[in-house]
């Protein structure tokens, strides 16, 4: 009886820890745990029950652990990240050998250049294609 309780409170340290980091890591360890509180209740050797809660957690983890993670939400990006594969508008002419170029995206001015140093004039409608310190690296394209 020991034994199991012992087994269930493993569990629910493995449950708290998961809640506070999300990391789909502990998770597993919680099944691992679960299926040798069962086995407690048939086989009271703990050699055999460590070995089952190490096999069935780490199964568990090598295995599972990718596929959940695939279908985890996405993570939000934020900060200048936002900003890739955003479309804007040129303000004024950029021109990367001059060191020259603004844009507006998202409602805000923005230092531009090109990743190609082709010349873009303004009004033309570009994409971000990333942020290098404090400019941004962008494609025209047409509309």
């Amino acid at each position: 009886m020991f034994l199991t309780i012992f087994w269930l409170i493993l569990a629910i340290i493995f449950i708290v820890v998961e809640l506070s980091t999300a990391a789909y890591v502990s998770f597993w360890f919680i099944f691992g745990a679960a299926v040798t509180m069962l086995l407690s209740f048939a086989v009271s050797n703990i050699q055999i029950q460590i070995a089952v809660f190490l096999l069935v957690s780490l199964l568990l983890l090598l295995f599972m652990r990718p596929f959940a993670l695939k279908f985890a939400k996405p993570k939000a990006k934020s900060n200048v990240d936002a900003l890739i594969d955003v479309e804007g508008i040129v303000t004024e002419k950029i021109d990367n050998t001059a060191n020259h170029g603004r844009v507006q995206v998202m409602g805000q001015d923005w230092a531009a250049m090109t990743e190609d140093k082709s010349i873009i004039k303004p009004d033309k409608h570009i994409i971000v294609l990333g942020v290098k310190g404090n400019k941004l690296i962008v494609k025209e394209i047409n509309k």
